[in-house]
């Protein structure tokens, strides 16, 4: 299994149980935000999904980035490349 998956397996579990011990109605203020009483559960839920999606955002492009530069190195590598004689060698038809 990577390593990867396991960090975000573990990572997971210690924000789920950080998430269900913090239950307790909270009121969430911002600059000029006030939103209502709500469960911290929820609002500290929502701040990990937004990372997980952000962080997903970003490697997602980066992926496309990388993926068109392979494209476009591999096209000037065909490009470089001679043609390829047919297999038998250079013999001439008869």
């Amino acid at each position: 299994m990577p390593w990867y998956l396991i960090a975000a397996a573990v990572i997971t579990l210690v924000v789920s149980i950080f998430a269900v011990q913090n239950s307790q109605p909270v009121t969430l203020k911002f600059i000029l935000w006030d939103l209502p009483s709500m469960p911290l559960v929820l609002i500290i839920l929502f701040s990990a999904a937004t990372g997980v999606l952000v962080t997903l955002l970003f490697s997602v492009a980066r992926q496309v980035r990388l993926n068109m530069q392979i494209r476009e190195l591999q096209a000037r590598i065909r490009h470089m490349e001679p043609p390829k004689s047919p297999p038998g060698g250079n013999a001439s038809p008869s």
